[in-house]
């Protein structure tokens, strides 16, 4: 391996953690967001070429690092509790389905932070509307003034209570799943959207026992480890410094042939 090499392996090096410092920040930075879930990167290393050994195999060059890609941890967050009825958390499996009302686009979320718009729809804070359970649309609150509140089931069943203390059904919030939630393809927002790989789909029509519950009045926090993020970042800041050390090492060795030459 030449000089040249070892600084672009450096260089390599200097890409890929820089990378990994930017995801730390990204999830340092999402640590109070509402069902956040942290990223993780995964390196790997390259190859330049093959060398000769004394065999009939042979032995490949090492170029450095690179970026194999980045995953998502979908562990559960702590659950926070709220002043709404219609903050819903899910303590387990499970993503909330909601429709953007003017592309039709669908997006799945664990961000529960939903209200009633002046149409009586259920909708999170883009306006997105949340989805029934079976396919059956928009969840919509009928003769909304017949109501002085509401509270949601277990299982996602709103009821509305009127002032005399009757209850009555309004609708059931659809939960979705995926055999391969790494699929999902994060949009911002706190929503994904299920992207080409997510694999097999499940809902709480055909499968509930697989959901987690419905909480109202509750909120997902970030499911970030503040200290561990805090931990890789000085790791990452380390193997930074090294990589560049590298580099500098490298310019030293050059400069020396150079003057060995004047």
């Amino acid at each position: 391996m030449g000089i040249n090499s070892a600084m672009y392996n450096g260089v390599s090096g200097l890409n890929s953690f820089s990378a990994a410092i930017s995801v730390v920040g990204d999830n340092v930075a999402n640590s109070n967001t509402t069902a956040y879930k942290t990223n993780k990167v995964h390196f790997g290393d390259m190859v330049n070429q093959y060398l000769s050994i004394n065999s009939n195999d042979t032995e490949s060059e090492g170029a450095g690092s690179m970026i194999l890609g980045i995953s998502t941890d979908y562990a559960q967050g702590l659950i926070l509790n709220t002043s709404n009825w219609a903050d819903l958390a899910i303590g387990g499996e499970g993503f909330f389905n909601v429709q953007d009302p003017i592309s039709g686009k669908m997006y799945y979320t664990r961000d529960g932070s939903f209200h009633l718009d002046d149409q009586a729809y259920l909708v999170n804070m883009l306006g997105h509307r949340v989805q029934a359970i079976g396919g059956s649309g928009d969840i919509q609150v009928p003769n909304i003034q017949n109501f002085v509140s509401f509270h949601v089931e277990t299982d996602g069943s709103i009821y509305g209570v009127d002032n005399t203390g009757a209850q009555q059904f309004i609708n059931q919030v659809a939960l979705f799943s995926f055999s391969n939630k790494d699929g999902l393809v994060r949009q911002g927002n706190n929503v994904y959207i299920a992207g080409p790989e997510v694999g097999q789909v499940f809902d709480n029509a055909t499968l509930p026992e697989i959901f987690g519950k419905v909480l109202d009045y509750s909120l997902e926090n970030s499911n970030v480890d503040l200290a561990k993020q805090m931990v890789d970042m000085i790791i990452f800041q380390a193997s930074y410094n090294a990589n560049s050390k590298t580099i500098t090492t490298c310019k030293d060795m050059i400069d020396a042939t150079i003057n060995m030459v004047r």
